[in-house]
């Protein structure tokens, strides 16, 4: 099951990054605030995959 996560938590990471990138706050305040908020929880669960990828390599064999 968590090899399944990763991938997972990356794609859903990608795909709130480029809906921030959709996002025009030019007409609201709010919109702006909301682009920030994916951009950051999309950009955070980047980091969260690479680490879960990165330890994935360091475990027990056998």
């Amino acid at each position: 099951m968590k090899k399944r996560q990763t991938p997972l938590l990356a794609a859903a990471s990608i795909l709130l990054i480029i809906i921030s990138s959709l996002i025009k706050p030019e007409s609201s305040m709010w919109l702006g605030a909301l682009q920030t908020v994916l951009l950051g929880v999309g950009i955070l669960g980047c980091c969260m995959a690479f680490l879960r990828f990165a330890k994935g390599g360091k475990g027990k064999k056998g």
